[in-house]
């Protein structure tokens, strides 16, 4: 068995074809993962209409998988935990939420596609969360590194977007969840390559007591907090910049230089955490959001938005990566998918609470509405300050 997963985790198989490095293939992994996303964030509502869904009943599909995210997402950490085989976890989700696409594929009735959207959003939405404990453990052990894996995720969704908004003019909307499907299998067949890990041993946390554990949800919820300041961005941006005369090739650039730009973060982020931890770069995350989507409230120029797109380095990546590192110091090894999944449902919770108020605001202010999200970034800056205060320093505590 040792010589097994010794096989597996360097790639050498006798009498087989030596396996890529570990990082490649946790690279390999992200990008497979977000090629399905791509093509579901924006193109999902077209293949709902072709199917003869109307608007509302488009709204409520599209809360169905965030609600049942809501439900298995903590549960699937815990069940992760207590089997002690991540890998294996990541491969029968992998699966699942493959089957799940092939039946919304071939459903036609709404109740149909309701049930297939919320199995495999069961399935599939908390895998990533249980990706990033899996990468966070193996870049712990000092085989990998969490940043330079996650970038590819980002390019891949990047890719997705515009290669299937190329193919779906070809193919036709009825195209849209195939397209997720062959994502979806080529990351089961990505989860396949990667190594399992051995159980942990059960110990401390290395941060224990009141003081400490009220410290890391602190920082889960600024992280999460500076997170969801992103919600009238990614509901109205476009609309807004619509509105103001760009083109949609001019729209698209922003959007990919936001994408680059958190790709880059994420290339070198390991070392700004190493560098200056993870409630700082939380707090960056935050200040550049209030000064992101102040600015944004005033309609600036195309000169001024390619800075102010450049900032989603630190709004989102930079924020994502310390939360992932925040729970990875604070939370025991044989506890890290319970600690990743439960940072994750309170980012979810906080992002649909955010998404809510976000279409009221915008009817009423306009993009006036952007303040409020600069306000919540705020917050999430103050929060990431409380949380590093309530660190303790104590030696060997992460402090």
């Amino acid at each position: 068995m040792a010589h097994q997963a010794q096989a597996e985790e360097t790639g050498i198989r006798p009498g087989l074809p030596p396996l890529p490095p570990l990082g490649l293939r946790l690279s390999g992994t992200y990008a497979a993962f977000f090629l399905a996303m791509g093509i579901q964030v924006p193109y999902l509502p077209l293949w709902l209409q072709d199917r003869g869904v109307g608007p509302e009943a488009i709204g409520v599909a599209l809360a169905v998988p965030m609600l049942a995210r809501l439900v298995s997402t903590p549960l699937l950490g815990v069940l992760s935990d207590r089997l002690g085989r991540p890998k294996a976890m990541l491969v029968a989700l992998a699966l699942a939420a493959a089957g799940g696409m092939a039946a919304l594929a071939v459903s036609v009735e709404f109740f149909g596609i309701l049930v297939a959207l919320a199995f495999t959003a069961l399935a599939w939405m908390p895998s990533l969360s249980l990706l990033d404990s899996y990468t966070s453990r193996q870049a712990r052990a000092g085989r990998a590194d969490y940043g330079s894996a996650r970038q590819w995720g980002s390019a891949a969704f990047l890719v997705a977007n515009l290669v299937g908004g190329a193919l779906l003019g070809l193919l036709g909307a009825s195209s849209v969840v195939l397209m997720m499907l062959a994502g979806q299998l080529a990351y089961v067949l990505a989860t396949f390559a990667l190594p399992e890990l051995p159980r942990p041993e059960r110990r401390p946390a290395p941060v224990a007591g009141r003081r400490a554990r009220l410290g890391l949800l602190a920082g889960i919820v600024a992280a999460a907090l500076v997170q969801a300041s992103h919600a009238t961005l990614y509901a109205f941006a476009t609309v807004n910049w619509k509105a103001q005369g760009y083109s949609l090739t001019a729209i698209g650039v922003l959007w990919a230089i936001g994408v680059a730009a958190e790709m880059g973060l994420f290339r070198f982020g390991t070392r700004l955490v190493v560098r200056f931890g993870p409630h700082a770069l939380i707090a960056m995350g935050g200040v550049a959001a209030v000064v992101r989507f102040s600015a944004m409230a005033f309609d600036p120029p195309l000169v001024v938005l390619v800075p102010l797109q450049l900032l989603h380095a630190f709004t989102f990546a930079a924020t994502f990566l310390a939360m992932v590192e925040l729970v990875g110091r604070s939370v025991s090894e044989h506890r890290s998918g319970t600690g990743q999944t439960a940072a994750a449902w309170i980012g979810s919770i906080l992002m649909s609470s955010a998404n809510v108020a976000s279409g009221p605001l915008w009817a009423a202010l306009g993009p006036l509405a952007f303040l409020a999200s600069a306000a919540v970034g705020l917050v999430g800056a103050l929060a990431a300050i409380l949380a590093a205060r309530l660190q303790p320093h104590s030696s060997g505590s992460g402090g």
